[in-house]
């Protein structure tokens, strides 16, 4: 192996490591966010933003148990790690992790497996983060970056647009774009970004065609809508809401749990009827 890519192999193995070791700590906040960042922050990183996911959910959902939308139902908390309920079910993080990656098989080279497992390991122990990549399909996508090609107005415009609680349309319309060509543009972008993930060898095939047709699913609802937070129909964007200001670190005890658990239930029952489809209740 050349020395470069032996370098990355361990520094991304360690990683890998102490995540594993912090998982029991993952908090209120994602873990590995930094001191008073708010509840919703995620890493500056390509894959995170493209939702470039190493593996299947419907692997991850069988080995969990979980059916239909139960995924979306249990991570609709976004203080619930996916690796606590795998312990739940008597899994270990690590086995689980490579289960979920099996299906690579063993030509992929080291380096790159490493750098598959620490996103694996990081979905799993970061329930924010794994929220975002499965189902906050337009959250950091590029649109806002292409507004100038796709709505015909600079990003700083587009965004006051926005604030304003604009819909996408409303907003192409005002610049004489038709919906075709807002939608053609868009869905164009979204499947250039499912390529760029296979070609770099850092999604998995299936859920990466999986997430380009939960974006375009959803596409036409989100052309019709104002942005998350302004949008009482919305089932994301709603993290103040659901968990009132706290601290990192909570909930800490399963008395904080339950009762964060029936405030986010409350926020879930208060979705008014739209084209969102609101996640169904959890379950345990």
């Amino acid at each position: 192996m050349h020395p470069r890519g032996r370098r990355l192999l361990v520094a991304v193995t360690l990683a890998a490591s102490l995540l594993i070791a912090a998982a029991p700590r993952a908090g209120a906040h994602d873990s590995l966010a930094p001191g008073g960042a708010q509840h919703t922050w995620l890493p500056a990183e390509d894959w995170v933003h493209m939702h470039w996911i190493p593996f299947d959910e419907q692997r991850l959902k069988r080995a969990l148990g979980l059916r239909g939308r139960g995924l979306e139902a249990y991570l609709y908390n976004d203080h619930r790690a996916l690796a606590d309920l795998a312990r739940a079910r008597g899994l270990a993080l690590a086995g689980l992790v490579e289960h979920l990656l099996a299906p690579w098989g063993p030509a992929v080279e080291p380096a790159r497996m490493a750098v598959l497992r620490d996103r694996t390991t990081r979905i799993l122990t970061q329930p924010h983060l794994a929220q975002h990549v499965f189902f906050h399909v337009f959250h950091g996508t590029g649109i806002e970056p292409q507004s100038l090609a796709l709505f015909g107005m600079t990003r700083p415009e587009f965004q006051r647009r926005r604030a304003l609680g604009e819909t996408p349309l409303e907003i192409a319309a005002a610049r004489g774009i038709a919906e075709p060509a807002v939608v053609a543009g868009i869905t164009a972008m979204l499947h250039h970004h499912h390529e760029r993930g296979l070609a770099l060898g850092v999604a998995s095939p299936l859920q990466s065609r999986r997430i380009v047709a939960r974006q375009l699913a959803r596409l036409g609802c989100w052309l019709r809508r104002p942005k998350p937070p302004l949008d009482r129909a919305n089932p994301y964007g709603k993290g103040l809401r659901q968990h009132g200001p706290h601290a990192a670190g909570w909930p800490a005890t399963p008395a904080q749990r339950r009762a964060d658990d029936a405030r986010v239930e409350r926020v879930r029952r208060s979705l008014p009827p739209s084209c969102w489809s609101p996640p169904p209740a959890w379950a345990a």
